[in-house]
Parts: structure tokens; C-alpha cells; sequence
């Protein structure tokens, strides 16, 4: 009888009563002349009395004495509480008789495998061998830890059992939850096997809601389905079973765009761009680009996240260039670039990824009245690269960072004739802003060695990917080199509808030649306001801006911001 009142007590907190004690019942109306306790044996006799409010010299009350029960009770370590009574000294001796639960001798987890550690489990639990039990305390802390559960995404785990037997061995079961299987639903195009590796949950693993919605956010950056709606199904209740079921609908990957228009980067251009982002369904990412105008340019590019099906990525890309520029004497010259690149990535912990990037690119500058050669030079280098992509939308993100974070190298013994080191760091914030605008905020930093002169590959500044209100020209120095960059960007950005989206913006920054003269008393500043529209090309830019003189600059892009 006794451990069934225990282990009951371990599910449900049983409410005392005097309906449990015959003696308690028909109570006599006397003064009380003494209070005890019976049955203790590890629990003192001050920490029960400590419990009871009624005092030697109070006369008998019912609903008093009920009370009082329920406080020894409630301490937890009891399985059982009655009061009897006894004639003492002309008045009666209220006796408090009391069940103690087991000493605790050991406690055994089971089915925590998988999920935290024993010791985590026990300390959580807060009990302590080789005393008496609590209950209350123990039934406080397994809530509290179930709570855990829940708060870390095991939306399943429950305790199976939870008993303790006569000889003081507590016995906590907990059962996890598992994934039965993965099901897809809607997916005409793109194979199971791109939708499954993007989700880090399989079938036989613990069920965790935060890994299935870090799924559900992988497959949509990939931007290969107009909706997606992952359901978890319970399958079998006694051994907690449950099925992932991912509803999808497939989005147009394939696109086939052309345009022209004015870039404050590179002139009037032109251009037609065929590009499929889930070539025959793998997942692979393929796109060849003709751009016309001042600048020419001709590139492909080919991406394979999943390369021959491992954690390896890899990219592609070539491309040639040829521009017309001008010079400070208002001369006309043609700058060729012809070149390439190989990356090859891999994911890190905590969702952070690297990359090495072996880049080629041939530059030639030659007058454009075919006078002679005024620029001949190559470049080759490795990359190594770190980043990390948390952001919640790709076009408007309202939280999450983007972070990037790269070492390049070039000459030595990888070759070519350019011989530098550059460090670049482009940090990037999200923030929730008034209903549903946001915040976007931007750090980059772009640090070189030049062991040769960085023809081609200093830093730019001004534009509309930089510093807005200033033309690429304002920073460009004849004196001096520009190796160092230091950036802010910030925007307050305010969607209309789904397509336009309005924003305010403060840029800062400047470029130096000598890394000890980077100082933040020495930025230019920049400030304006934009518009933003999402176009089956991508998103256009428009923005107006001012710099310090209160001149003002118009900047026309395709792409975000940051």
C-alpha cells in the first residue's frame, strides 16, 4: 500500500483529508494541551511542527487541522498523514502520524542518451542520496526539467516512468521521442534527395523543433518553392513515433532576363542573362551573362552545393571583361580583364562555413587609339574564406547577421606577377524596426599588405554599393594608393508591398594608403534616401544621395545593398 500511495503521488498530488483517518473524524471541541509527531524517523520534529500553524492552548478546528495536515504534507517528504488524538492534562494531545518515503539510496536514468548527460539529469533532479525523499521538490525539478526539454525543441520527450521502490532506488525513464520517417508532398521537379540533405533531422533521430525549423529556413533560401508547410504527425503514441510530412509547391527556377539601363558603377549597359537556379532538379545552380554598354562583359558560372553527394561544395566561374574609360587627362583608354575561379567549401559548426577560392585573372590596358600597350600584368591567388548566414529573408531580412571574413594571397609560389595580402571583413545586422520595418546595419574593413602595387585591386570607394552621395572617382588618388578601406552603412528600410520597399540611409568611410592612418575622425560622410524593387532579375536600386558638400548624387544597381 504503501509504495502505490508513493508512486501515485509521483504523477498526481493527492489531497489530504480527514476522510483518511477514522480517529479524525468525530474531532472532540477541547483545548489542545500538547502537539507530537509519530512515525519520523529521518524528518525532524521541528521541521514537521514548523508546518503547523494550530498552537498549545487553541481550541479544536476542524478546517485548522486540515490545514495544518496538508502543510506536513505538502512537505514532500511524506507518503501518508493522519491525526489521532490522545487525553493529555485535562485537554487533548493532537497527534501527527506520518508515512516517511523511502531513504534515497541511488537514482537510475535511462532512455537520456541521446539528450543530456546523466549528471546534467541528476542535478536538475536536486536530490540527494542517503536521505529521505522529496517528492514535492523532486515532481518541482521534473517540470522544471520538462520544461527544458521543450525550451531545447524535444517537443516529444515525456517520462515514461518515474518510480521509486521500497529499498530507496529512484527510477526515472525517459522516453525521447523519434522520428518514424520523412515524407515529401508536392515536389514534381526537384529530386527527394535536394530536399532532404538540406534538412538536419533524419528518420530514427530524436524529434527537435528547432532542427526542423532550421530546415524548413534552409529550403527556403534555396528559392526552389513558392510555399512550404512541414507537418509533424504522430504515428505511435506508445512508443512516441511521430512522422515530418514537408508540403511543397515548386517556384519557376529558370529564367531568362534582358534589360538595359544605368549604372553609376559602369555607364550605360546592357544585358541578357539566362540562369537556372535547380538545373534537372539536383539542386545545382548554372547562369551565363552577356552585359553590353560601356562595359562588356561575358561570364559563366556553374555551383554544386553537394559535391559527388558530400558536405563539399563547388563553384565555377569565368569570365572576360572589356571596358572604356577615360583617365584624369581626358584620355581614352580599354581595360581588358580575362579570368576565373575554383572554390571549393565545406560547413563548419554552428552553421558557419569556409571556402578556398584559387582565382586567375589576366589585365591589360591599352590606349584606345591602338598606340601601345599602357598596362600588361597577372594575377593569381588562394583565398581563404569563413562565413556565416543567419538572416531570416533574402530580401528583407528583419533579423539574423551576415558575416564574412577572408585572408587572400597572391604571388609567391602561386604565381603570377602581383605579389599582396589582403584581410577583408564585411559584418552585416538585422533588427526589427516600427510594425514591420527593420534595420540594417553594416561594418567592412578591408586591410592590404602590397609587396607590388595593387593596380586593379585597391579598394573602391563611393557609389552605390558603398558610399553614397561620392563617385568611385572622388577617392581615386594619384599620389597615393588606396590598400585600407573602413565602412559603415546603415538603413532604415520600409516595405510598401511585397515589391517596392522604401529606405532612408547614413554611410561613413574612407580609404588610406597607410594602415596607421585609418582613424574614425577622418571618415566622409554620406546620406540619402532610396527605393527598393524586387523584379524577377533581382532587386533594383534606386537612391539619392548627398555628401558633405551638400551635393547631390544619383545611384542606380541591381542587387541589394547588404
Amino acid at each position: 500500500m504503501r509504495k502505490v500511495l508513493l508512486t501515485a503521488f509521483l504523477i498526481l498530488t493527492l489531497t489530504v483529508t480527514f476522510a483518511g483517518s477514522t480517529a479524525a473524524q468525530n474531532i472532540p471541541i477541547d483545548e489542545i494541551t500538547k502537539i507530537t509527531v509519530e512515525g519520523n524517523e529521518y524528518v525532524s520534529d521541528f521541521e514537521i511542527l514548523n508546518a503547523v500553524k494550530t498552537e498549545v492552548g487553541d481550541q479544536t478546528d476542524q478546517e485548522a487541522l486540515r490545514s495544518d495536515m496538508q502543510s506536513v504534507f505538502d512537505l514532500g517528504y511524506f507518503s501518508d498523514v493522519n491525526i489521532v488524538f490522545e487525553n493529555f492534562e485535562g485537554g487533548l494531545n493532537v497527534i501527527f502520524e506520518v508515512v516517511e518515503n523511502p531513504v534515497l539510496r541511488e537514482i537510475k536514468i535511462s532512455g537520456n542518451e541521446d539528450l543530456y548527460s546523466e549528471a546534467e539529469i541528476k542535478e536538475a533532479l536536486g536530490l540527494k542520496v542517503e536521505t529521505v525523499l522529496n517528492v514535492k521538490k523532486m515532481n518541482d525539478n521534473l517540470k522544471s526539467f520538462q520544461e527544458k526539454m521543450q525550451d531545447d525543441g524535444y517537443i516529444l520527450a515525456r517520462y515514461k516512468n518515474v518510480n521509486i521502490s521500497e529499498e530507496g532506488v529512484l527510477t526515472v525513464e525517459i522516453s525521447p521521442g523519434y522520428l518514424d520517417s520523412v515524407e515529401i508532398s508536392g515536389n514534381t521537379k526537384t529530386k527527394d534527395d535536394v530536399i532532404l540533405r538540406e534538412m538536419p533531422i533524419e528518420a530514427g533521430d530524436i524529434v527537435n523543433i528547432k532542427r526542423i525549423q532550421r530546415g524548413y529556413q534552409n529550403l527556403h533560401r534555396l528559392e526552389f518553392f513558392e510555399n512550404i508547410n512541414p507537418e509533424l504527425q504522430r504515428v505511435d503514441s506508445e512508443d512516441n513515433l511521430a512522422k515530418l510530412v514537408i508540403n511543397l509547391d515548386e517556384a519557376k527556377t529558370g529564367r531568362l532576363n534582358f534589360g538595359g539601363g544605368y549604372s553609376s558603377t559602369d555607364g550605360w549597359l546592357g544585358f541578357v542573362d539566362v540562369s537556372e537556379k535547380n538545373l534537372f532538379g539536383n539542386g545545382q545552380d548554372i547562369s551565363a551573362k552577356w552585359q553590353f554598354g560601356d562595359t562588356t562583359t561575358y561570364s559563366l558560372n556553374f555551383y554544386e552545393p553537394y559535391l559527388w553527394q558530400s558536405d563539399f561544395s563547388f563553384n565555377f566561374s569565368i569570365y572576360d571583361r572589356e571596358s572604356e574609360r577615360t583617365n584624369s587627362e581626358g584620355a581614352d583608354y580599354t581595360r581588358e580583364s580575362r579570368g576565373g575561379s575554383l572554390t571549393f567549401g565545406h560547413p563548419l559548426p554552428r552553421d558557419w562555413r569556409t571556402s578556398l577560392r584559387y582565382r586567375v585573372q589576366d589585365t591589360k590596358e591599352f590606349w584606345s587609339d591602338d598606340s601601345g600597350v599602357i598596362y600588361d600584368n597577372s594575377l593569381r591567388s588562394l583565398t581563404l574564406g569563413f562565413s556565416r548566414d543567419s538572416s531570416n529573408n533574402r530580401f528583407h531580412p528583419t533579423s539574423g547577421s551576415i558575416n564574412r571574413f577572408e585572408i587572400e594571397h597572391a604571388g609567391d609560389f602561386i604565381g603570377g606577377e602581383m605579389d599582396f595580402t589582403k584581410f577583408n571583413w564585411d559584418s552585416r545586422r538585422y533588427f526589427s524596426g516600427f510594425k514591420n520595418h527593420a534595420w540594417a546595419v553594416r561594418m567592412k574593413l578591408g586591410l592590404s599588405e602590397p609587396r607590388t602595387p595593387l593596380e586593379g585591386e585597391e579598394y573602391d570607394l563611393g557609389g552605390s554599393d558603398s558610399l553614397r552621395g561620392y563617385e568611385r572617382s572622388d577617392f581615386d588618388f594619384e599620389d597615393r594608393a588606396n590598400n585600407n578601406l573602413l565602412l559603415f552603412n546603415l538603413e532604415y528600410r520600409i516595405p510598401f508591398n511585397e515589391s517596392f520597399t522604401g529606405v532612408l540611409f547614413t554611410d561613413a568611410g574612407n580609404v588610406w594608403e597607410e594602415r596607421d592612418s585609418i582613424s574614425l575622425n577622418d571618415l566622409n560622410y554620406g546620406y540619402g534616401l532610396g527605393v527598393r524593387m524586387n523584379t524577377p532579375v533581382g532587386q533594383l536600386r534606386l537612391d539619392y544621395g548627398w555628401d558633405e558638400d551638400q551635393d547631390g548624387q544619383l545611384h542606380f544597381s541591381i542587387g541589394n545593398t547588404f
